[in-house]
């Protein structure tokens, strides 16, 4: 395989670690549900909630809002799809389907993970420009807050879909596999680093956006943006392992 077709750079140090790094993500995301399910976590979300809360103007939000929409599923949907066709052009089929299932895979477990653990988004602190993106409006969500504090049923399943962020674990999987993919193609120290930079920025900055709106608790972004990279380093050291156990099969087989 020529290295083009490489969906991770073999000589660069990249997957060095990247099977310890990424389940040491995935434990990470792990550690913050327990948080979570122990109760420990609800603390410093209302406490980081709050602050976040006491920063907001209406210009900003607005501002925020633009910066969320990048993590929204329709416009991943469209990165990973010009991604992927991309891929495909070049004639790339190897890592088209493995960029497409990454992509596809990591979606599916954070609606399985959502569904599982039905945490409720923290009502009390939602911007009213940021409701009507989780299929609300504010008054609603205020009424809905005083019915379950009342011991009344959540009806509402929109709301209840909190942990992990789908929008800090997607943008870090959709973002992370195209850094990867365009880590040759920089070139030089000075290039990979702006590269990195730029996708620690937007993976940072979605998932800050969440957080300040008040639609994710910060325990909900933390787990995505670890479960996500998590996933994707998996994975593609796994798919790394298996070209070069493969290429050192075909050595011994030609030799």
């Amino acid at each position: 395989m020529s290295e083009q077709n490489h969906p991770v750079p073999t000589n660069s140090g990249i997957n060095r670690g990247g099977l310890r790094a990424g389940l040491f993500c995935l434990a990470g995301a792990l550690a913050i549900f327990l948080l979570y399910a122990c109760g420990w976590a609800k603390g410093p979300d209302e406490a980081c909630l709050s602050w976040m809360k006491s920063l907001r103007s209406e210009g900003l939000t607005h501002r925020v809002m633009e910066i969320s929409a990048l993590g929204s599923i329709p416009v991943l949907i469209l990165i990973g799809l010009v991604t992927v066709l991309y891929l495909y052009a070049r004639g790339d089929q190897k890592t088209t389907r493995r960029i497409f299932f990454i992509m596809v895979s990591a979606e599916v477990v954070a609606y399985i993970v959502k569904h599982l653990v039905r945490r409720i988004r923290p009502l009390e602190f939602m911007d009213s420009f940021a409701a009507p993106t989780v299929g609300t409006s504010q008054e609603a969500a205020q009424d809905l807050l005083k019915t379950i504090e009342g011991g009344g049923e959540m009806i509402n399943a929109a709301l209840l879909v909190s942990f992990p962020s789908g929008h800090s674990m997607m943008s870090a999987t959709i973002f992370l596999c195209i850094a990867f993919l365009l880590y040759n193609a920089a070139g030089g120290r000075g290039p990979r680093l702006v590269l990195a930079a730029t996708a620690a920025g937007l993976i940072v900055a979605i998932g800050l956006s969440r957080v300040y709106l008040g639609v994710h608790n910060p325990s909900d972004v933390l787990a995505g943006w670890l479960g996500g990279i998590g996933w994707t380093l998996v994975w593609f050291t796994f798919f790394a392992r298996r070209d070069r156990l493969g290429d050192s099969a075909s050595g011994h087989g030609n030799a």
